[in-house]
């Protein structure tokens, strides 16, 4: 049996993939290929994505791994405060 909960949960469910399918549908989608580069060796300032990685965002990017590998360790402690008995 489906209660009221359930029911608004796939209800809200609904209504986001309908909001997302349509924008996707909106969007005027290029007809043709375009090649990003990963990296342009021959300008300092290219436009490749490497490029403004690790030039214009090296302080961000360090930033966001330490962030990243803290979380990654409190989220190994939490889990061995909890028992530490592996499995359900």
């Amino acid at each position: 049996m489906i209660n009221q909960r359930q029911a608004l949960a796939v209800a809200a469910v609904a209504a986001l993939f309908l909001v997302m399918a349509v924008s996707f549908v909106g969007v005027p989608w290029p007809t043709q290929q375009h090649e990003i580069q990963v990296v342009n060796t021959t300008a300092p300032d290219g436009n490749a994505i490497a490029n403004s990685l690790f030039n214009s965002y090296s302080i961000a990017l360090i930033l966001i791994g330490l962030i990243l590998a803290a979380a990654m360790v409190g989220g190994v402690y939490l889990a061995k405060m909890e028992g530490g008995k592996l499995g359900p």
